[in-house]
């Protein structure tokens, strides 16, 4: 049997480890959402200059 002390310490122990692992699975969530934002920002651009150039394109066919 463990003494109460013991397994006292060793359940701290566990949610220590469990916390720094909440800790770092929050980060890696972090910089997925900031990599996801920076697609999102790039893709818009990429979306606004295409409908610039198919408006160029239509302008140039209509005259």
């Amino acid at each position: 049997m463990v003494p109460e002390n013991q397994q006292s310490v060793a359940e701290d122990e566990l949610v220590s480890v469990e916390f720094q692992e909440s800790v770092a699975h929050s980060e890696r969530l972090r910089e997925q959402l900031k990599s996801s934002e920076r697609l999102t920002e790039y893709y818009n651009q990429v979306v606004a200059e295409l409908r610039a150039s198919l408006e160029e394109i239509e302008l140039r066919d209509q005259a």
